[in-house]
């Protein structure tokens, strides 16, 4: 653990839990389950914000309002922490909202065969009081149903595990009077129902900025470290970030190496050139200050997913998109009389027709 990490987990550990609460959301039923939080899930809480913490793919965030419905409520049981029928109150209100915003998300994504991904909002109000910083934790876990084999009943509960965690968000509060608050958010899908119908935030950073940033810093990272020494594996890896770009409307980037790198086998570049070139983009978020998570817009790449390659006097390639399935699309070979060739598959029939004599036709016939 870094030392930045271990401190932070040393303040998280000093923190006093105020309110703590958890709702089952059924947006089928459309209906709102409480439960009661037993003492040992105060453990829980602190578990969960060091994760979010600790965790290299969350947003931040900015509100739009501090009077919107979620930042109001969270107000009023700040100001009133003791009061323990408002904060009953101000915590079904946001978990009611949540309902409501995912009923609303759910109408929208059910066309496409998918559900919005069903669990519980944990809510918890703590207090640093060296820093003297508030801090509301808002996350919504899996929850499932099992059966319990003391009386073999069906119950239904939640996991300590971090990976059933689908979204969460971080309030950091120094100032209840502040005219604007930050958040960090973590969500594992591309929904954005939980940032932007649920909390009413925008991003820090926007997906269009992210996009460019992230593109260019990938692009500068691979032509500095293997243009030149392994051109063809360039050509593969670069098109294979376009089109990760252009297929994925949830980008994740450490998904992104790994989809792209994990396994790749390489053409001229040596082995430990290619474990640098993972060091040094593995880095590049923090770096180059972009997120690792963010919706991709594919027209912020258009101008500079375009090459061109000199092939020969008076003629060029000019590369426009990703080229899908690229070793099928265009590939060079050596004749056995040492002229160099450039083969491109053509789907163009006028194309084709134009620089297919009658003789290559029959050629290739036979």
């Amino acid at each position: 653990m870094s030392l930045r990490l271990q401190q932070e987990y040393e303040r998280l550990v000093q923190m006093r839990i105020i309110t703590k609460s958890i709702r089952i959301i059924d947006y089928e039923a459309q209906q709102i389950f409480s439960r009661e939080t037993p003492p040992s899930f105060n453990e829980y809480v602190g578990e969960l914000i060091n994760h979010i913490n600790e965790n290299k793919n969350v947003r931040e965030f900015k509100t739009r309002s501090v009077d919107t419905e979620v930042i109001g409520c969270i107000k009023q049981i700040l100001r009133k922490p003791d009061d323990n029928d408002l904060v009953a109150e101000k915590t079904d209100s946001i978990a009611h909202r949540l309902l409501i915003k995912e009923v609303e998300a759910q109408r929208r994504v059910s066309r496409m065969d998918t559900n919005v991904q069903k669990g519980s909002l944990v809510q918890g109000l703590l207090s640093d009081e060296e820093n003297d910083i508030s801090i509301y934790l808002l996350a919504k876990i899996e929850h499932s149903d099992f059966v319990d084999d003391t009386d073999f009943s069906f119950k239904s509960g939640f996991s300590k595990d971090k990976k059933t965690v689908w979204k969460s968000c971080l309030f950091e509060i120094a100032d209840i009077d502040a005219t604007s608050y930050t958040a960090r958010i973590y969500s594992n899908t591309v929904a954005k129902y939980w940032s932007d119908d649920f909390l009413e935030l925008d991003e820090m950073v926007s997906d269009e900025s992210n996009t460019s940033k992230a593109f260019k810093a990938i692009e500068s990272t691979l032509n500095r470290n293997i243009r030149s020494i392994a051109p063809r594996d360039h050509t593969v890896i670069r098109n294979a970030v376009i089109s990760y770009f252009k297929n994925h409307e949830h980008f994740d980037y450490a998904v992104m190496l790994d989809t792209i790198l994990n396994g790749y086998q390489v053409t001229d570049l040596p082995e430990e050139k290619l474990e640098t070139l993972k060091e040094k983009l593995a880095e590049l978020p923090e770096r180059k200050h972009f997120d690792r998570q963010f919706c991709p817009v594919a027209s912020v790449i258009s101008a500079r997913i375009k090459k061109v390659y000199d092939v020969n006097d008076g003629i060029q390639i000019r590369i426009t998109d990703e080229i899908r399935q690229l070793d099928e699309t265009i590939s060079a070979y050596q004749a056995p009389n040492g002229n160099r060739y450039i083969r491109i598959k053509t789907n163009n029939e006028l194309t084709y027709r134009r620089f297919c004599s009658t003789i290559q036709a029959e050629e290739t016939l036979t």
